[in-house]
């Protein structure tokens, strides 16, 4: 590179380039989507009076039982951790999951993750000694998926596959909950989604291994990712396979991923069979799903289909929304059905879906869109061209 610059900017302006930062460069930039959120500074200590106040009003034969109880009633919860490290330290005391538990949940509630962080990881420490240790596993790698730690929660969940405790091994809750965690990253991009989902079908295959059967919410999750990803196939097979493969019914959240991403694929015959399917069991799609579909049916030409949906979903409480109910009418208007589009608009006006601004911001921007000088919008929104 350093070559190349000065063949091109000569000797003289490439070694003052050289010595300053380049006004370009070789590496790309983070995404932003990819970096890590900024959280809140964290609080100050609390003062070295109000941590032995909090000790000293500790029982002077302390148990397990007692001291979950001062932790729950401690008022300031960054006296949590010093009161528990203090108890560690007494010989007579045995320690037990049920002070750590309380410790940790409240921690994450009051959103301090450097506290929760060290209680932690001096439970960790002590989990040998630590009995029946399956309800604190499971709340911690809970609350490190809330804070967005993922790597954290996956040390937590080796922790519960070498647990010699049964009941703390992996559950699908917890399959579940490491899925979210995996494919709420990133929002609704598609290429994070695509990135993790080689991760998320490995924990997967690793669930079936271990033994747990899957429910439908981990199905779900699959369901979801692959069609967020765009791939369809996959999610199809996974849908296919839920009831012969892992005894599971597919509910109204499983069909719904897979109409929104069939037709955000453009595949509006698959997503009609899906939608069909759904709506014979008496489902009803989400809002996210209705607006996809109705869209896809739209854009495709079946202007007629993507208007008989509407309806139907309009009277079991899905309503479209202004884009969706736009790209209809335009498609209505757009293949010369004008009586039709200004129906379906006046029934929109009747049923209260649109009001009189609305309607209005809608006939002139298809008036600016087509260019139709027939077409009059007055001030009382009533359109001389279409009535």
């Amino acid at each position: 590179m350093t070559t190349l610059l000065r063949r091109l900017l000569g000797a003289t302006q490439a070694d003052a380039l050289l010595t300053r930062r380049l006004p370009f460069s070789t590496s790309r930039r983070t995404p932003h989507r990819f970096r890590r959120g900024r959280r809140s500074p964290n609080p100050a200590p609390p003062s070295p009076e109000a941590v032995s106040a909090a000790i000293a009003t500790l029982p002077s034969r302390l148990t397990p039982p007692l001291l979950t109880y001062s932790l729950s009633s401690v008022s300031d919860a960054r006296l949590l951790l010093p009161v528990l490290t203090h108890s560690l330290r007494l010989p007579t005391f045995r320690p037990d999951p049920g002070p750590f538990l309380v410790a940790i949940k409240r921690l994450a509630a009051a959103d301090l993750y450097a506290d929760f962080d060290r209680t932690c990881a001096l439970a960790f420490s002590l989990l040998p000694s630590l009995s029946s240790p399956g309800p604190l596993l499971r709340s911690a790698l809970y609350f490190y998926c809330q804070f967005r730690r993922i790597g954290k929660a996956f040390h937590v969940y080796t922790l519960m596959r070498a647990s010699a405790d049964p009941a703390a091994r992996p559950s699908a809750d917890t399959y579940h909950t490491l899925f979210t965690a995996l494919l709420s990253r990133g929002g609704g991009d598609t290429m994070v989604h695509y990135m993790y989902m080689d991760t998320v079908s490995a924990l997967f295959r690793q669930m079936l291994e271990e033994g747990v059967q899957p429910d439908t919410r981990a199905l779900n999750v699959l369901v979801k990712g692959y069609a967020q990803s765009l791939h369809l196939n996959d999610a199809l097979r996974v849908f296919h396979q839920m009831r012969p493969v892992y005894g599971c019914e597919p509910d109204a959240l499983t069909y719904s991923y897979l109409v929104h991403g069939l037709s955000a694929q453009g595949r509006t015959r698959n997503a009609r069979e899906v939608f069909e399917e759904m709506r014979a069991k008496g489902l009803v799609p989400t809002e996210p799903a209705c607006n996809a579909f109705v869209s896809a049916l739209a854009m495709a030409g079946e202007a007629g289909e993507a208007e008989r949906v509407m309806w139907d979903m309009a009277r079991v409480g899905r309503v479209v929304d202004d884009i969706t109910r736009r790209a209809v009418v335009a498609e209505l208007w757009r293949s010369g059905r004008r009586d039709d589009a200004n129906r379906v608009v006046r029934e929109m006006e009747e049923r209260g879906i649109v009001g009189g601004a609305e309607r209005r911001v809608l006939l002139r921007s298809l008036h600016d869109e087509f260019g139709d000088d027939d077409l009059d919008v007055d001030d009382r929104g009533r359109s001389t061209g279409w009535s």
